[in-house]
């Protein structure tokens, strides 16, 4: 009872100090910020007055000037040496003034105090000049510019000239540089960090500023709404607060005589926070000695209830700690069981790594899992082929895009443990982990990943010791996984494990009875197409055997001709039954019909084309086609002398009924050609057969110098390779 009275008392003393302490801080800082208001108030009135006389005297110069060019026009004005001389003496007498300017209604330029003769100029466009010209604005300020002939900072100070009759004639104006004011204002003592601004009301453009920017024309602007807002309330001075560049200030403006413009001076809202914590640091001291001799007293009353509320509160701590550890195995062994109730019914492997990696971050709390698998790549048997990598199979909680590319950090320092060695890697915080640094290329993580710094790994090995892949985790937080998380995982893994080798030999029994429906269905086609293949080639025997006896006159003849048409044909289907009755290249078939007859420096055969395989429906009549017109070449024509040459090229493109084929054969160097007199057994081949199973042009060209034949047909089922490829 005692020791709480006595802390009631205490408790009491400490407001009460606390209170006092509280109500003198409060009232200094309140007269901080009433002097801070006066010093601005009192520093705007007498910048504006400063202002207001300068502005008069530029009135009075401006209007002094109008009335020396009165009675003159341009045309007198702008060659006027003695009108000059005056414009420099009225210069000269005001020392905050850079330059007098005349111009004419459009702008142009017409004399100057700056050079003389005039230079070239025009100041329309500017504002000083183009508020003048509807109507009359008095005196009007410009806002600063960079001036077009003095390339220096100024601002234009201009009065309307107009003819008796009130017509626009131009405006007389002064340029007025900034750095007048801001030197002005800089040897003044005004309160630290203050700002000082020259602006219109009309527009709130800031004319001049101190403290001034790197250009002497980049303001920070007012805010207009903040100025409005305030002359509302008060049109010749007063007090307001605005936010520029997210500052908060106070200023005071007061406005420049009768000119539409205001001399604002202002400072940082809590300004008055330095020399208010230095007052407070002083009546602090006192305070502070005074709670500590009170703190002293309670303590040696509240050390008995601070000993019972420890020991209160490690005992709620305890059981605390004891509960949430008991909730935590129930629900992991709740997501265990069910787990392997899913595994064990399932034989999906997509399925299956997907329930694994769902489960294991629930498990290990993870943010991000993935499970990376070994493939092999490369069946050639050399070291480079039987490399592994490592590929995202799964991913729960993050995008594919976001593991970035593993397959180069296989043998890190880091990820070597558990795919090459099979062991478990937990890191606290993976960015100060040393093992994380040596990734090359990366040296760390790879562009793009995941901002993991808690990473937990765990291999997932078969039944035979072979390492699968492995589980992965991660969080941003460092420190999430535990030893005990890595059992779980452990135990995790071992049921994927056995949950993949049964998968696998499913589905390496059900693509072993794929594979088999596949063979017997691809033998049935095979005996089908040899059965019509068998057919097609008896059929063209029988048409070569009658052609050739119609052409031949005796049985020599005959043999030596119907042998020769067989071997092309033999040929034909020789490169047909290397690609499986598929396709056969047209250069194969040229070069084994030609290259007997070229000669050592291979000039006297050109074999020119893009790389075309012909279909077998193709292949047949064109391969016997060359046939026919290499043996009419060898006996007749440029191949039968030494000096013939034979040249074949040929040219395909992809139309819509299929690849079109333009076969040119042209013989040079030959005896002398005649069209002959009737029609052979390979006229009748180019012409008929071509045209009949290709629907092939054929053009033959009996020119004296040599045979030229065009064939143009159409492969509707044909492939084409790029030369090239």
């Amino acid at each position: 009872m005692r020791g709480r009275v006595a802390l009631i008392m205490g408790l009491l003393g400490i407001v009460f100090i606390c209170l006092t302490f509280g109500f003198i801080a409060w009232e200094q800082r309140s007269r901080l910020i009433q002097r801070n208001e006066s010093d601005l108030k009192n520093n705007a009135f007498f910048l504006a007055d400063h202002a207001a006389r300068l502005l008069e005297v530029t009135d009075l110069t401006l209007r002094q000037t109008a009335a020396l060019i009165e009675d003159e026009s341009w045309y007198t004005i702008e060659p006027s040496r003695q009108l000059w001389d005056q414009l420099r003496a009225i210069k000269q007498a005001l020392p905050y003034v850079e330059d007098i300017w005349l111009n004419d209604a459009s702008g142009k330029l017409r004399l100057t105090s700056f050079r003389f003769p005039t230079p070239e100029g025009n100041v329309n466009g500017r504002d000083a000049f183009d508020a003048q010209v509807k109507s009359d604005q008095g005196l009007f300020v410009g806002t600063p510019i960079v001036g077009r002939i003095t390339n220096a900072p100024t601002f234009l100070v201009s009065r309307r000239l107009q003819y008796p009759t009130g017509a626009f004639r131009g405006i007389v104006s002064v340029t007025v540089s900034p750095s007048y004011f801001n030197d002005y204002w800089e040897r003044l003592q005004l309160p630290k960090r203050s700002r000082v601004s020259l602006l219109r009301a009309a527009d709130a453009k800031v004319i001049v500023q101190q403290p001034v920017p790197q250009d002497s024309i980049s303001f920070i602007p007012a805010d207009k709404n903040a100025l409005d807002r305030a002359l509302a309330s008060n049109r010749e001075s007063g007090l307001y607060t605005d936010v520029r560049q997210g500052e908060r200030r106070i200023g005071a403006y007061h406005q420049v005589g009768d000119f539409p413009l205001y001399i604002r001076v202002s400072m940082p809202e809590d300004a008055y926070w330095d020399p208010w914590i230095a007052q407070t640091k002083i009546y602090g001291s006192f305070a502070l000695i005074a709670l500590i001799a009170l703190l002293a007293l309670m303590m040696l009353a509240a050390y008995q209830f601070q000993e019972h509320a420890a020991n209160a509160a490690l005992l709620e701590k305890k059981v605390v700690l004891r509960t949430g550890e008991l909730r935590k195995e129930t629900a992991a062994l709740e997501v265990l069981n069910r787990t392997g109730s899913a595994l064990a019914a399932e034989f999906d492997i997509n399925r299956i790594v997907q329930s694994v990696i769902d489960a294991g971050v629930e498990l290990a709390g993870a943010q991000v899992g993935a499970f990376l698998y070994k493939a092999a790549l490369g069946t050639d048997g050399s070291e480079e082929g039987k490399k592994q990598y490592s590929m995202v199979y799964a991913l729960s909680g993050a995008s594919r895009e976001a593991f970035g590319d593993l397959t180069a950090l296989r043998h890190t320092p880091l990820f070597s443990p558990t795919f090459v060695s099979g062991q478990a890697v937990r890191s606290d915080d993976i960015t100060t982990d040393p093992r994380c640094g040596q990734n090359s290329p990366f040296n760390g993580a790879p562009k793009g990943h995941l901002p993991v710094r808690s990473y937990l790994a765990v291999p997932v090995v078969s039944r035979t010791g072979n390492i699968q892949g492995a589980l992965l985790f991660g969080h941003e937080r460092p420190g999430i996984f535990t030893a005990r998380t890595e059992r779980l995982m452990s135990g995790l893994a071992g049921q994927a494990a056995i949950a993949l080798e049964n998968g696998n030999l499913y589905q390496a029994a059900q693509y072993e009875i794929e594979e088999r429906k596949q063979a017997q269905a691809q033998q049935s086609l095979l005996i089908r197409e040899l059965h019509h293949r068998v057919k097609n080639t008896l059929a063209t025997v029988q048409a070569v055997v009658g052609a050739t006896a119609r052409s031949t006159s005796n049985i020599d003849d005959f043999y030596g001709a119907f042998v020769g048409r067989i071997i092309s044909l033999a040929n034909t289907h020789s490169l047909l039954t290397e690609a499986v009755w598929q396709t056969a290249s047209l250069r194969e078939i040229l070069e084994k019909e030609l290259s007997p007859y070229n000669d050592d420096t291979g000039e006297r055969i050109t074999i020119e084309g893009p790389a075309v395989e012909l279909p077998s429906e193709a292949a047949v009549p064109i391969g016997m086609a060359i046939h026919e017109l290499t043996t009419n070449a060898a006996k007749y024509g440029a191949l039968s002398v030494a000096a013939g040459r034979v040249a074949v090229r040929w040219m395909s493109e992809i139309g819509p009924e299929g690849m079109r084929l333009k076969l040119a054969w042209t013989e040079q160097g030959g005896p002398p050609v005649k069209p002959p007199k009737r029609q052979g057994f390979g006229s009748r081949l180019l012409h008929r057969v071509l045209t009949t199973q290709l629907d092939a042009k054929v053009e033959m060209d009996f020119e004296r110098t040599g045979l030229i034949v065009s064939i143009d047909a159409v492969l509707k089922s044909t492939g084409f390779l790029d030369p090239a490829a």
